[in-house]
């Protein structure tokens, strides 16, 4: 199967803790997208059903004729109480401590990051299972993506936020 990871476009609000919110992207952000997928095409594309990944799937499932699957296991990690917070609002030390201890120093009321991983990981398999020779584009966002690359990578979970993935970036994989 040859993969592609593609994360959303820069999100109208600017850099915040997001999570599950539901904002769509800016109209820098769909350029973004525009520019990471020019030229490329796809089998299958799987979507987050979060808008500011699932209205540019449905655009260029349209635009290439591409079975598109919205998929809700595919939305982002949730935030608990950092949803909609800066880095300024939250404070650096508590991001700190979070991205090198994500277990014991996960935002109050977030999601658990090994149930996250586990409902990402089940539906990645499933893709897995059913699209083995084909190409196919994931359009996530930077959890979802930092999982998936995690486990191809056989990294612990725990290390994911030392993976760097920026706003439209496109990741490839031939598994």
């Amino acid at each position: 199967m040859k993969l592609d990871l593609l994360r959303h476009g820069i999100p109208i609000g600017g850099h915040i803790y997001r999570g599950n919110q539901n904002d769509p992207i800016s109209k820098n952000g769909w350029q973004q997208m525009l520019k990471s997928t020019q030229g490329e095409s796809w089998d299958y594309i799987a979507s987050s059903p979060l808008i500011r990944c699932a209205k540019f799937a449905k655009y260029l499932s349209k635009e290439q004729n591409i079975y598109c699957e919205i998929i809700n296991n595919f939305k982002e990690l949730g935030f608990g109480d950092w949803q909609g917070k800066n880095v300024d609002s939250i404070g650096l030390k508590l991001i700190n401590n979070f991205r090198q201890d994500p277990i014991n120093h996960q935002p109050p009321n977030a999601e658990n990051l090994y149930d996250f991983q586990s409902r990402v990981l089940s539906s990645f398999e499933d893709i897995r299972l059913h699209h083995t020779n084909k190409s196919v584009l994931i359009i996530a966002h930077a959890g979802v993506i930092r999982i998936i690359k995690s486990y191809l990578l056989n990294l612990p979970v725990e290390k994911m936020f030392t993976i760097e993935v920026s706003c439209a970036s496109s990741e490839h994989f031939t598994i």
